[in-house]
């Protein structure tokens, strides 16, 4: 009888340790039962394939649509790509625009494109460099820009170039803006040949100017800050019109078709 007694109050004991253990919060049941009630509701996507983004604001998310390459463009646009959709884009896009040369495709053709000119017309790469035995230089840095270093004598560096062969497509007649940066004070060009008329050979930065036959005859001198001085000219660009534009590098500026 005694042994029945302590059987039925260690079961008692036990069953009541056991119950209180439920909320003791080292439980697992404490910490699933706590957490269910504060975990954020996501709402359904509708069918839709999406991400959660985060918003910025704590608390709150929210959804990316993942793009579906077998569905219409239009309403997707700025969905996100997955890398298989993008690898196969990109390859799409090199076997129909471009056409290989040689076998080893390391020439190649590009399709589909117009050619637009651009606006510059002034050709930076037939400055030459030339280095004399004189202070009095004039270096194309390959850049885009040249460095100029005046003599003792004479702030203007020559190009040795003539203005239509540094900007052949300038016409006789009509009216050009230059524009260019410098380092240097001097915001001029110079042009000189035989028979030249003074004054109206200068130019100077980001004035119009209407050209003459004379000038396209001319060489160019770039100044620096007076004699003695170097400078560095950038962005050097002629232009249409009387407006100076930004400016943009010479040559062609290929546009998809259309464009």
């Amino acid at each position: 009888m005694k042994k029945v007694f302590v059987f039925l109050f260690s079961f008692i004991f036990i069953g009541t340790a056991f119950a209180t253990g439920e909320n003791v919060p080292t439980s697992k049941s404490y910490v699933d039962n706590t957490l269910t009630p504060k975990q954020d509701v996501i709402e359904r996507t509708t069918g839709a394939v999406q991400v959660l983004t985060n918003t910025g604001t704590a608390g709150e998310y929210g959804t990316k649509n993942i793009y579906n390459s077998s569905a219409a463009y239009a309403g997707q646009s700025d969905a996100l790509i997955d890398a298989g959709t993008m690898n196969a884009a990109v390859q799409n896009a090199i076997d129909s625009e471009f056409e290989c040369v040689d076998d080893d495709c390391e020439l190649v053709n590009i399709s589909g494109t117009n050619v637009r000119k651009s606006p510059n017309l002034f050709d930076v790469s037939k400055i030459p460099t030339r280095l004399s035995s004189s202070d009095t230089q004039i270096i194309n840095n390959g850049d885009g820009s040249i460095t100029v270093t005046a003599s003792a004598s004479n702030s203007a560096i020559t190009t040795n170039r003539r203005l239509s062969i540094l900007a052949p497509e300038l016409v006789a007649g009509k009216t050009y803006t230059l524009s260019f940066d410098t380092t240097g004070t001097s915001k001029s060009t110079y042009f000189y040949c035989y028979g030249h008329t003074g004054d109206n050979f200068y130019w100077q930065q980001n004035t119009a100017k209407t050209i003459t036959n004379e000038m396209l005859s001319c060489n160019m001198y770039f100044n620096a800050s007076g004699v003695s001085t170097t400078a560095t000219i950038k962005n050097i660009q002629i232009t249409e019109g009387t407006d100076v534009k930004p400016y943009v590098a010479y040559g062609n500026i290929y546009m998809p078709v259309g464009q």
